[in-house]
């Protein structure tokens, strides 16, 4: 929920602003008037109107989004599949159900990947909600990624102790997002990408040897490619 204190003409005037501006449909919004307004006489001592409007963001977001998964999906031609909605806290996940999942998820979830790219780029104006929606296909995120997220934990943990970076194996974007945020749930872990093109590996280590590097950059790799921190969640 947001949450907005409003002054303008009227009561209904600052409705109907309010929900161009946010291109939202009034049945996510709710209205109550603090004052009417006063016109005063021949304009003299006129007092805008002033309104408290509750904008429910969350359910207006969960809407649109499966609305623009489902345009997305019968443009390319899926026909038999259905879209469940899981809330996360904080987040809210869209899980497609289809015969079709593999082709779906893609090699190395990219195009899963792109998926959310596209989602992300279609709800950009949602930025301000702490809520994110997250696509994903036939439980994918829950069958794969959560159990890399909870292996990447261990090896955090496992770092701090012993104090030698560990490398993960090259992922997709979609993937490494998590990854990173799960290791620096471990206090005093760094982490950091490596590679080019849409598939990367992830290295944890110990915060002050990610440090060292920014400081000092040294090549890695028999190809002396150096590695990409210009986005640690990429």
């Amino acid at each position: 929920m947001r949450y907005f204190e409003v002054d303008g003409d009227s009561p209904d005037e600052i409705l109907k602003q309010f929900l161009i501006q946010q291109q939202a449909p009034e049945e996510f919004v709710e209205m109550e008037v603090i004052y009417p307004g006063s016109k005063g006489i021949m304009g003299i001592g006129r007092k805008p109107a002033k309104v408290k409007i509750i904008f429910n963001d969350h359910e207006y977001l969960k809407r649109k989004a499966k609305l623009y998964i489902s345009e997305i999906l019968n443009k390319a031609g899926f026909e038999n599949y259905h879209i469940e909605m899981k809330d996360v806290y904080p987040d809210c996940v869209m899980n497609i159900l289809s015969d079709d999942s593999n082709m779906l998820i893609g090699k190395s979830a990219l195009t899963l990947d792109s998926f959310q790219y596209l989602l992300d780029r279609a709800l950009k104006s949602g930025d301000e909600s702490e809520m994110r929606i997250l696509v994903d296909v036939d439980n994918y995120r829950e069958r794969i990624i959560l159990p890399l997220k909870e292996k990447a934990v261990r090896l955090a943990h496992s770092v701090k102790k012993n104090g030698r970076p560990v490398k993960m194996p090259p992922m997709a974007s979609i993937v490494r997002r998590e990854i990173h945020i799960a290791a620096r749930t471990v206090q005093g872990i760094s982490t950091i990408s490596y590679g080019e093109g849409q598939i990367k590996s992830v290295t944890i280590m110990p915060e002050k040897t990610n440090k060292q590097h920014s400081r000092a950059p040294r090549r890695y790799g028999s190809n002396n490619k150096k590695p990409d921190n210009r986005n640690f969640n990429k």
